[in-house]
């Protein structure tokens, strides 16, 4: 199994970091770096200028809690972001930000993710900072477990064997509305 996860490593590092850069419908608001199963992987965290819309945003659920989504992604060689992508939802607690869930969708799609949180492995925040010009850093810790059925009914897949993983990021978000 041990050669499985180090099959998925090497599939995610295939997109070397700088292979390409995103093209003039994108702009990089952030970076975020994956080691899983001890490799490491670059990837940015994009503005699409033409539709608007950040892949990393903040916003009040509920009217109380904040929660904070970031989507990393590897750039294709014609310069949109692509796959695999790393998907991070934090929520604040308490008072307290917390790991809510990380996704990781790769070559096997939206329904077989490896995932940490609620419906996979286990994860910790253990670093957050936000700055007055909302600047924020991130860093999780923990284990990915690959899923099956996650569209529907999401449950660990036969086998899956936890991949350690550190999942490190900076964006700039919009300020809250």
């Amino acid at each position: 199994m041990t050669r499985f996860f180090t099959a998925i490593a090497a599939m995610l590092l295939a997109v070397p970091a700088g292979a390409a850069e995103l093209n003039d419908e994108y702009e990089a608001i952030g970076t975020m770096t994956v080691t899983l199963d001890g490799e490491v992987m670059e990837l940015v965290i994009a503005y699409d200028i033409e539709d608007e819309e950040a892949y990393a945003e903040q916003k009040m659920i509920m009217g109380s809690s904040l929660s904070v989504n970031a989507l990393g992604q590897t750039v294709g060689e014609d310069g949109s972001p692509g796959r695999p992508m790393v998907q991070v939802t934090l929520l604040e607690q308490g008072g307290e930000m917390r790991m809510l869930s990380a996704e990781i969708y790769d070559d096997q799609g939206y329904d077989a993710p490896l995932a940490m949180g609620a419906d996979g492995g286990e994860g910790t925040l253990t670093a957050f900072e936000m700055t007055e010009d909302n600047v924020m850093t991130a860093t999780v810790e923990g284990t990915f477990l690959r899923l099956t059925n996650y569209m529907d009914e999401p449950r660990v897949a036969d086998g899956a064997e936890p991949v350690a993983a550190t999942i490190s990021y900076e964006a700039e978000l919009a300020p809250l509305e």
